[in-house]
């Protein structure tokens, strides 16, 4: 493996960042794109978009169990396993995402009222939810490629992917709402068609190259439905399922506290967590370099490796992302002010604004080593790390803030117990070392196969662990 050094870190991270900042600007083009149609469709997009998010759960926990199995086969030098694993990946990422979907698409309506907004609110919101469930396919499969080219290494070819399908799907979802281009006018509608829209063509380029074998993760069609490397997938990704489940299911729990405070507060949140993404994206750039490091020095038979680069990703995390904090909290008036022209939503985003600044060094901990664990296959316990941060950190607490009737600043507080309970939880588990023998339970099958066994790390791992 190559040399620890923070300058391989940010070689991997770096484009991730960028990927996930262009990622997140579509959120923020939509809220702006809607902004001069008030309060009522920024209510909309923001629980459409939350849907959409519970929606690409499983996605987002098959995406770990790529990084883990990729990342290993690569660091094992088996290009060919690599590419099965891709394979695999993206036939259990079609089947998912037409089970959600369908799902998703036949209870929108249920879904909205939830959030108990206007019937103005709920009704944009059930249009923009229905097509985003219709094109869950396309996310997905969009997720997946990116997530493994990431974990061999290759950042550039996710982020030139991301720039074209970041500008198509802006303009296109722009032209659907309001009928510019010769498109017709869907109004809340056209914002998710316009990006199906831009990231389907951009899938399109992709499919053509990737079947004509034109990279070095090439198709393997037998492997599509292998048992047991789609077994070693769910495994992995089960746990980080559940967690994201959680994650997204207590978002929603804690927007409907928020909810509870009138449609600015509800409108100022939904905003307030856009803004976050761009700072969450920072994290989880880090966290999908030090996954793929993680799962690459393991592969290597390096733990020594995958240990010191974990530390070294939340140094360079806590730095960045406390850079990140400064500048949103300077940011905070023109942000709110481009993103709401109601007066009431500016405030309270300016104040969401504040408490976001001071959670973001603990975010970046719960990303770098959060990564660095799941990279190695240990998903369970950022499962339990998850439980105990949202339903002990955030829900208990929010629902004792809403009974008690505090302001909604102090709900707004909240996630700062959140975030503060997790970053303990995974320093204590990173120290410990137990990590590495819940990683020891799930080896590539490169390691396990006959083809794995010419190269000599896949022969010294089978020399040092016989019982395997």
């Amino acid at each position: 493996m190559d040399q620890l050094s923070y300058r391989k870190v940010w070689q991997l991270a770096g484009p991730n960042i960028i990927s996930n900042i262009l990622m997140v600007s579509i959120s923020f083009a939509h809220l702006w794109i809607v902004a001069p149609l008030g309060s009522e469709a920024s209510a909309a997009v923001v629980t459409g978009g939350r849907i959409h998010f519970l929606l690409m759960a499983a996605a987002m926990a098959l995406s770990v169990a790529t990084t883990a199995v990729v990342a290993r086969a690569w660091g094992a030098e088996d290009t060919s396993e690599a590419s099965a694993a891709t394979t695999s990946s993206l036939s259990l990422s079609v089947f998912i995402s037409i089970i959600l979907g369908s799902v998703t698409y036949l209870c929108a309506d249920q879904m909205v009222g939830l959030f108990k907004l206007d019937p103005a609110s709920s009704k944009m919101a059930a249009d923009y939810i229905r097509p985003t469930a219709i094109l869950n396919i396309v996310f997905a499969i969009t997720l997946t490629i990116a997530t493994s080219f990431r974990a061999i290494g290759d950042v550039m070819r996710p982020l030139v992917f991301t720039a074209y399908s970041t500008i198509l799907g802006i303009l296109g979802s722009y032209a659907f709402l309001y009928g510019k281009f010769g498109l017709p006018e869907l109004g809340i509608s056209g914002i998710p068609w316009g990006t199906g829209l831009g990231q389907s063509l951009v899938l399109l380029w992709f499919f053509l190259h990737w079947l004509t074998r034109r990279y070095v993760l090439k198709p393997k069609p037998s492997e599509a439905f292998n048992g047991d490397r789609l077994s070693q997938l769910i495994q992995i990704g089960a746990p980080a399922a559940l967690e994201q489940i959680l994650i997204q299911s207590s978002f929603l729990l804690f927007m409907m506290l928020v909810a509870g405070y009138g449609t600015a507060a509800f409108a100022a949140y939904g905003i307030g967590i856009t803004v976050l993404s761009v700072c969450i994206v920072v994290g989880l750039g880090f966290g999908t370099a030090s996954a793929t490091l993680a799962g690459q020095h393991l592969g290597a038979l390096d733990p020594e490796g995958a240990i010191a680069n974990g530390w070294m990703t939340m140094r360079l995390a806590i730095i960045c992302m406390t850079i990140m904090a400064l500048i949103t909290y300077a940011l905070k008036t023109p942000l709110a002010a481009m993103l709401s022209i109601d007066p009431e939503v500016r405030a309270h985003t300016e104040y969401f604004i504040l408490i976001l600044a001071v959670v973001q060094p603990l975010m970046a901990i719960e990303f770098a080593i959060g990564g660095a664990l799941r990279g190695a296959g240990d998903t369970r316990y950022p499962l339990f790390v998850t439980f105990a941060g949202m339903i002990v950190g955030r829900l208990s607490i929010g629902f004792a803030v809403a009974y008690m009737g505090y302001s909604v600043e102090v709900m707004y507080a909240v996630i700062i117990a959140d975030y503060a309970i997790k970053a303990l939880l995974l320093v204590l588990r990173f120290r410990s070392t137990a990590w590495l023998e819940a990683a020891g339970k799930h080896l590539p099958l490169a390691v396990q196969s006959v083809a794995g066994v010419g190269r000599e790390p896949v022969r010294a791992y089978a020399v040092e662990h016989p019982e395997e």
